[in-house]
């Protein structure tokens, strides 16, 4: 039996609507706050930071430059983990650890693309 109009379309598979208009909000909102946090005048590395979280949360919000996870966790610039500010507990924890991961991913990222930048230079000399 076939759907009612307006509840799925179909390009060879059926998609609810609702998923659809879910993926629309949620990348207008992406859109949104990264235009706020451009506005704000927020680092690189906070809008980068902002992101990670929000991939994993996604109560995660701008306050002027500040970034409000969990609705308990706030995290001011430069935004580090010994920036991050809350009621002691399993919110502070979580975005802590988030806070963690995201700079070792950084460094090890950074680590990477220099070493990758004098593999050229090092086959030159040794050519």
């Amino acid at each position: 039996m076939a759907a009612p109009w307006g509840e799925y379309f179909s390009d060879g598979s059926q998609v609810s609507c609702q998923t659809c208009q879910e993926q629309r909000l949620q990348a207008s909102l992406n859109i949104s706050n990264q235009a706020y946090a451009i506005s704000a005048g927020v680092s690189l590395e906070g809008q980068q930071l902002f992101q990670t979280i929000h991939k994993t949360n996604k109560d995660c919000k701008w306050q002027e430059k500040n970034i409000v996870a969990m609705e308990e966790v706030v995290i001011t610039p430069p935004y580090q983990v010994e920036n991050c500010k809350g009621k002691e507990g399993s919110a502070l924890s979580h975005v802590c650890k988030i806070v963690e991961k995201h700079f070792r991913d950084v460094e090890s990222q950074k680590i990477l693309q220099c070493s990758q930048a004098q593999q050229p230079q090092k086959e030159a000399a040794l050519s």
